[in-house]
């Protein structure tokens, strides 16, 4: 693809690029934003180096893409601010790594996420993507049908009653659990802007596939994260401090690898937009 404003450079030829050319400091041209979204529908998440942002410009940037969203436990706490800052270190182990998708236990979950890293750890830490329109595709014609027809049942679950818990505490794992008590979603949704098909893997957050048996449930299930595992599909990134990812929720998944226990490794993220996945 053409851009009039900035350079583009894929970082795999799955998924992933790194744009330069703009300072993100200051506030988008219309072209700029442009050029922008179109980098993000060919490669689905991409990568800003050098951008020391403060937390007015990172929301700035991010609410071109959509109105910011205040995760479910900061306004169980009685706070509205639009920013989630995520630190691991001796006393906080990671907790993000598997494979998932932002807040999926919305009705109508992120569009975008926007991640800032303020402190990289010396080693390890890294983040990883992978692209959902084709780990759909990778199915077999028989298991594209099968998939096309059914509904996931999505509900807090156990992980993130264990992390609120121990975060936040009882009671607010009382109020998240209280507002959002499951709700049911497409295994497969079609993408608002391309149109395409992408398998929509909600992580830990998966209760069960709707009307079939555990069993059934489970085996699906078990097969559809094996897909997940082709390298292929896949991009690693290493952070360097003041990198800016901004990634397309609705299609892809990513996870924060563990590798970095014990050293510090601070972030700052936001989503925003907002939609109800659709069937196919």
């Amino acid at each position: 693809m053409e851009y009039e404003t900035i350079s583009v450079a894929p970082v795999t030829r799955s998924l992933g690029a790194v744009i330069s050319g703009i300072d993100l400091t200051q506030p988008l041209s219309g072209q700029q934003f442009e050029d922008i979204s179109k980098a993000i529908r060919e490669h689905l998440v991409v990568f800003f180096r050098d951008q020391d942002l403060t937390d007015e410009q990172h929301l700035a940037f991010a609410s071109n893409f959509g109105i910011p969203n205040v995760y479910p436990t900061t306004r169980a706490r009685g706070l509205d601010r639009p920013m989630e800052f995520i630190e691991d270190g001796p006393n906080s182990s990671p907790k993000a790594d598997l494979w998932h998708t932002d807040v999926a236990i919305l009705e109508t979950p992120p569009d975008f996420g926007v991640l800032s890293m303020r402190h990289a750890p010396d080693a390890g830490g890294d983040t990883m993507w992978l692209n959902l329109y084709q780990v759909y595709e990778n199915l077999s014609e028989p298991m594209k049908r099968l998939v096309l027809e059914l509904e996931q049942y999505v509900h807090p679950g156990e992980l993130m009653e264990q992390i609120t818990i121990e975060k936040f505490g009882q009671e607010v794992w009382d109020k998240v659990a209280s507002d959002f008590s499951g709700v049911y979603h497409p295994l497969v949704r079609k993408h608002p802007e391309t149109g395409r098909p992408a398998l929509f893997m909600c992580g830990s957050n998966v209760r069960n596939l709707v009307g079939m048996t555990p069993r059934e449930s489970d085996t699906i299930l078990d097969l559809l994260r094996r897909g997940l595992e082709e390298p292929s599909l896949q991009l690693r990134w290493r952070w360097s401090n003041n990198d800016i990812a901004l990634w397309d929720e609705r299609c892809t998944n990513h996870r924060a690898l563990s590798d970095h226990t014990g050293l510090v490794r601070k972030v700052r993220r936001c989503t925003v937009g907002a939609g109800r996945p659709a069937p196919m």
